[in-house]
C-alpha cells in the first residue's frame, strides 16, 4: 500500500505545476502568498515542492478562476470543502453572470440600433417630411431642465449629460436614446418650452421602475402624432405645425410631448445641414381615422 501510495504522491516542482495546469509561475507564487494555494512539501533543505495530490484542488482553482469566480469566495469554498458549499457557489455565480449576459445583450441591442440609424441616415436628407401616426410602447425616461441662458449644442449637450448621470447613479445603463420633454401644461399655458429639458431612455426592468427618482417620467403607450424634422428642440415652428396638424385633425393631445433625437448633427459635419435630425412624438387620442405606421 505505502509503495502504491508513494508512486502517486511525488513532488512537483512549481514549474512542472504550472505547466501541468497551463498558468504561469507567477500564479501559483501569487496564489502561495495569499495562502489560497501552497506548497505541501517543505524539505529539511528549505526546498519546498507541491504534491501530485494536490493536482484535483488546483484544477478546482483554475476552474473557478475561469468561470470568473473572486478569490476570496475560492478559499472560503476550499476551507469547507463540501458538496453543498460548491453549488451555493456555483448557483451564486451563475447568476452573476447571467446578469452581465443580460447587461451585454441590452449593450448590443444599443450597438444596433445606432447602427441602423448611421445605415439610413442618408435617406434623411431627401425625405418628405409629413405628420404621421404610430403607436408606440410605453418608455421611461430621466429629465433634466435645460438652461434657458444656455440654449446652445453645449448648453443641451450639459443637460443630456445630467441625465445619464442620473440613470447611472440610479443603476441604468447610460442610453444612446435621447432627446427633449416638452410638458403639456406648459403647451397648455401658451409658453410649451417652460421647463423643457432634455432627457435619456432607461430600460428599467418590471421590478425596478425609479418610481420616486427625481426627473423621471413615463411616456404612454399609445398612438402618437409624429413630425421628422431638421432643427433644434427649442425652435418652436415644428412644435406648432405639429400641434396645428392634431387640432385640424380632430385628435386631442392627452400627455407629455417628446422630441426624439434621431440622428446628431456631429455625425453628419461635413454635410451643409448644421442641424440635428429629431423626431417630435406627441401622445393623442381621437375617434379620426388615420394611417398608422409601425
Amino acid at each position: 500500500m505505502s509503495s502504491d501510495y508513494a508512486s502517486i504522491n511525488r513532488k512537483l516542482s512549481i514549474s512542472e505545476m504550472a505547466q501541468i495546469h497551463d498558468i504561469t509561475r507567477q500564479t501559483l507564487i501569487y496564489y502561495d502568498k495569499i495562502d489560497l494555494f501552497k506548497p505541501a512539501i517543505t524539505e529539511e533543505n528549505g526546498y519546498r515542492y507541491y504534491s501530485t495530490l494536490q493536482i484535483p484542488q488546483l484544477r478546482e482553482i483554475c476552474f473557478l478562476r475561469a468561470i470568473g469566480m473572486p478569490i476570496d469566495e475560492i478559499r472560503k469554498h476550499n476551507a469547507s470543502n463540501s458538496f453543498d458549499t460548491a453549488i451555493d457557489l456555483l448557483k451564486a455565480q451563475n447568476q452573476k453572470l447571467q446578469k452581465e449576459i443580460d447587461n451585454l445583450r441590452k449593450q448590443q441591442n444599443k450597438i444596433k440600433n445606432r447602427l441602423r440609424i448611421y445605415e439610413h441616415a442618408p435617406d434623411y436628407f431627401d425625405a418628405e417630411y409629413k405628420p404621421f401616426i404610430r403607436h408606440l410602447p410605453e418608455r421611461h425616461v430621466y429629465y433634466h431642465p435645460w438652461n434657458h441662458e444656455d440654449l446652445t449644442r453645449h448648453g443641451l449637450h450639459f443637460a443630456l449629460m445630467r441625465t445619464w448621470n442620473q440613470a447611472e447613479q440610479m443603476g441604468f445603463l447610460p442610453s444612446n436614446q435621447y432627446g427633449s420633454l416638452i410638458f403639456l401644461e406648459d403647451v397648455h399655458a401658451g409658453d410649451p418650452f417652460a421647463h423643457a429639458g432634455c432627457c435619456s431612455l432607461i430600460f428599467p426592468d418590471e421590478h425596478d421602475h425609479p418610481e420616486n427618482g427625481e426627473g423621471y417620467y413615463v411616456l404612454p403607450a399609445a398612438d402618437y402624432a409624429c413630425l421628422q424634422h431638421f432643427g433644434m428642440p427649442y425652435e418652436p415652428q415644428y412644435l406648432e405645425r405639429l400641434l396645428t396638424w392634431i387640432k385640424d385633425n380632430d385628435y386631442t393631445v392627452f400627455d407629455n410631448i417628446y422630441d426624439k433625437c434621431v440622428l446628431d448633427a456631429s455625425f453628419y459635419e461635413n454635410s451643409d445641414n448644421t442641424m440635428d435630425f429629431c423626431e417630435l412624438q406627441i401622445p393623442i387620442r381621437g375617434t379620426r381615422s388615420a394611417m398608422l405606421v409601425s
